[in-house]
C-alpha cells in the first residue's frame, strides 16, 4: 500500500477500532456517524475529481495515475458527481 496520509490513517484506525466497542448499540451508532460521513467525503472526492480532471492536459488515466485509481473509477466518480450536481440544481 502506497504511504497514507496520517489523516487517513487516523480515520483508517478509528474505523478498525468500531469493532472494540461493546455495547452493540453504541458501535451501531457509531458506525452510522462513520458511515454517514463517508457520504460526504465521497462528495467532496467528487469534487476534487471534477476539479483534477479541467486541469490543462488531464484526462481520466492522468488523474487516475495521480490519486491511484483506475481511469474507469475515476470517470465513474466525475459522472456520479456531475449526475448529482444536475439533479440537485447545483
Amino acid at each position: 500500500m502506497p504511504d497514507v496520509p496520517k489523516e487517513a490513517q487516523r480515520v483508517l484506525d478509528t474505523m478498525a477500532g468500531l469493532d472494540q466497542i461493546a455495547d452493540p448499540v453504541e458501535r451501531a451508532r457509531a458506525m452510522t456517524v462513520v458511515l454517514d460521513g463517508l457520504k460526504g467525503l465521497a462528495e467532496l472526492r467528487g469534487e476534487v475529481v471534477v476539479e483534477l480532471l479541467a486541469r490543462p492536459g488531464a484526462s481520466l488515466r492522468t488523474v487516475g495515475d495521480d490519486i491511484g485509481l483506475h481511469h474507469t473509477t475515476v470517470r465513474s466518480i466525475r459522472d456520479s458527481h456531475l449526475r448529482r450536481l444536475e439533479r440537485d440544481g447545483t
